[in-house]
């Protein structure tokens, strides 16, 4: 009854957040890793066009990837106790299920340009997205609470949980302390801001950015918070809230955690950008990008109809080669100038589109 009473939240930052990490890392690519992102995700090479097709990616994985397939969920978080020991972090991401791991797997599949079932694309947008989780403090730490999920606040915010708080409101006061409300604006601004940070804020191991992370969240949520801890069990799938309460967030709490939160997003940023600038050292030539061998094929064409001449009409998404047909998937949800139209399921696939996972 607490696990249905206490709902799991995977959103870190909310969108917003990812936004800012993804336009803040697309301002610090190097030019050879900025050919291959805008190959990836089909855009021109200008900054501003990566970052805008970066922003779109980042949120990718909320939006459309846990939909399509629920077990991707876990993929977002690593749960650390709060009594464990650096050691014990590589012990909570069994068979890499988990943000640290997946962090390692899409790394190694862009570099070796060995993707999975979601493409170059889905590949990408999921390692941008999973660089901003990493980073929120509650997505590597759990005191029994499912990150906080379970901890219920008591402030002036929209906020149901403390996990919440820190997904969305804290990202939003930050926006408008900026005086921006615009992700763009506000990646900028911190970027401005902790700009003699960047050099030391390249790319380390996941298991260690995980730990840091989680030693954020011990001092400046749980401790800050005078939160006890729990013996933690993170298998059992035990919601609580250790308070037994809600918990006061005072407008010196929030102003605080703004400043905290602004830093990290910076530092996902400034990680992302070395990771990629990593991933990619030369530029990418004809054969690197994600339609290869595919020059021959006759071009699909972009449509919005449900059918043609009494037929079913196949369409893909052509960001995330997946495709649909009336009554399923994402058929009528998708941009139309993504809209790619198939006389049949076998020509969909002979252009190197799946079906949706929910299509019968």
């Amino acid at each position: 009854m607490a696990v249905l009473l206490c709902p799991v939240s995977a959103w870190a930052w909310g969108s917003d957040g990812h936004k800012i990490v993804a336009v803040v890392a697309a301002d610090n690519l190097t030019a050879a890793a900025a050919s291959h992102v805008a190959d990836i995700l089909g855009v021109s090479a200008d900054k501003r066009a990566i970052a805008t097709a970066m922003e779109a990616a980042s949120i990718r994985p909320d939006f459309e990837f846990r939909d399509e397939d629920p077990l991707t969920r876990p993929w977002h978080f690593i749960d650390i106790c709060l009594q464990d020991r650096r050691a014990d972090v590589a012990a909570r991401c069994p068979g890499g299920n988990c943000v640290t791991g997946k962090i390692d797997e899409y790394s190694k599949r862009l570099k070796e340009s060995s993707y999975d079932r979601w493409g170059a694309a889905g590949d990408l947008a999921f390692l941008i997205h999973f660089v901003g989780d990493i980073h929120q403090p509650l997505h590597a730490a759990n005191d029994e609470d499912h990150g906080a999920n379970c901890v219920t606040v008591d402030s002036n915010t929209r906020a149901k949980n403390l996990h919440e708080v820190w997904d969305t409101t804290i990202v939003r006061r930050l926006e408008d302390s900026i005086d921006s409300g615009r992700p763009e604006t506000t990646a900028h601004k911190l970027e401005r801001t902790y700009a003699p940070e960047k050099e030391a804020d390249s790319w380390i191991a996941a298991d260690d950015v995980a730990w840091e992370s989680n030693q954020l969240a011990r001092s400046d949520i749980y401790a800050a918070l005078h939160i006890p801890i729990e013996p933690c069990q993170p298998t059992a799938d035990v919601c609580l809230n250790p308070l037994g309460h809600a918990v006061e967030l005072d407008a010196s709490y929030l102003n605080h955690a703004d400043a905290v939160a602004g830093h990290q997003l910076v530092k996902a940023g400034f990680r992302l950008a070395s990771l990629l600038n990593e991933i990619w050292t030369q530029p990418a030539g004809p054969n690197d990008g994600p339609h290869a061998g595919q020059a021959n094929s006759a071009p699909a064409q972009v449509v919005s109809s449900k059918t043609v001449a009494g037929q079913i009409v196949f369409v893909g998404n052509r960001r995330s080669k997946i495709y649909a047909w009336p009554g399923c998937g994402t058929y009528d949800k998708m941009a139309p100038a993504n809209r790619v139209v198939f006389a049949s399921r076998e020509a969909a696939e002979q252009q190197g589109y799946r079906a949706a996972r929910n299509c019968p």
